[in-house]
């Protein structure tokens, strides 16, 4: 892993990123951190004031642009001291909408990961109010970070799997092949099955997981849990995981949950980061 972007909005949950960021970078081969805010005015609050609006006259949103530059490069300061010489830190502004923001960020700088936080209803963080749609959007990886979340090194993650899919596995062998891990974590491969249907290819899912996770340890469990949230939060909190690794495509239990379920979960969610693959 070589860059990370991170967008900040100066809130509790923002801050905690930060701490996460810093020390898993320092177990990681992350080199850059560009650390993003985007400082967005509407057409209306600029022209045309009413009892919603009211007008911004150049010299404020002026002031505005200097004190939030100011700011972030301060967090910037900060952040590179805790990170060390070895990493850059950078900082960038944009006056565009936050999604618009990231995805032109990620376009220009090509990132390796993106790194956001989720408040869990603890914080006002306007970026973790939007974490689903900058999750769901976003094409590089996503490590969603949750308010209350502590950096542990990761040496157990959970992945849960619908063995339909087997295939997406292979995902993590690019993880494990580009050195993105200093250790590479033991893998807790979950399938969750209320209707067993996975009895049927029990031999079949064996050679499958095997060639797929050849780079890696890894074990291999079933819950028959009706709740996929409930099963995959109780399975990673029982298991001690470091992380849950959310794979993509229409097998993924992250993105076969409905927009309630996944938000659901986010919330539930208090101590594991979520990695989004790609």
């Amino acid at each position: 892993m070589k860059t990370l972007l991170i967008p900040v909005d100066f809130s509790g949950t923002s801050s905690n990123v930060l701490k996460y960021a810093a020390e898993f970078s320092r177990d990681t081969a992350v080199e850059r951190i560009i650390l993003l805010n985007n400082y967005y005015l509407s057409i209306y609050e600029q022209l045309l004031p009413s009892a919603d609006f009211v007008q911004v006259s150049a010299d404020k949103i002026n002031e505005e642009r200097h004190n939030i530059d100011e700011r972030l490069k301060s967090i910037g300061r900060n952040l590179e001291k805790k990170c060390g010489p070895s990493i850059k830190i950078e900082t960038a502004i944009s006056e565009l909408p936050l999604i618009r923001a990231i995805h032109q960020m990620i376009t220009r700088e090509k990132p390796h990961m993106l790194v956001i936080g989720s408040d869990n209803n603890m914080d006002e963080s306007y970026i973790g109010e939007q974490v689903i749609p900058i999750a769901k959007t976003s094409n590089v990886p996503v490590l969603i970070v949750p308010a209350c979340a502590k950096y542990k090194k990761i040496k157990s993650a959970l992945v849960p799997c619908d063995f339909n899919a087997v295939s997406r596995l292979g995902l993590l062998k690019e993880i494990r092949s580009s050195n993105k891990w200093l250790c590479p974590p033991e893998l807790l491969v979950l399938n969750v099955d209320p209707k067993q249907t996975y009895l049927a290819h029990t031999e079949e899912n064996f050679h499958a997981l095997k060639e797929m996770l050849e780079s890696y340890q890894y074990q291999v469990y079933y819950s028959e849990d009706r709740d996929i949230v409930h099963g995959i939060l109780d399975f990673a909190s029982k298991h001690h995981a470091q992380l849950i690794i959310a794979l993509p495509g229409n097998y993924s239990f992250f993105y076969n949950l409905t927009h309630h379920s996944i938000t659901n979960a986010i919330e539930l969610n208090a101590n594991q980061p979520v990695l989004i693959l790609k």
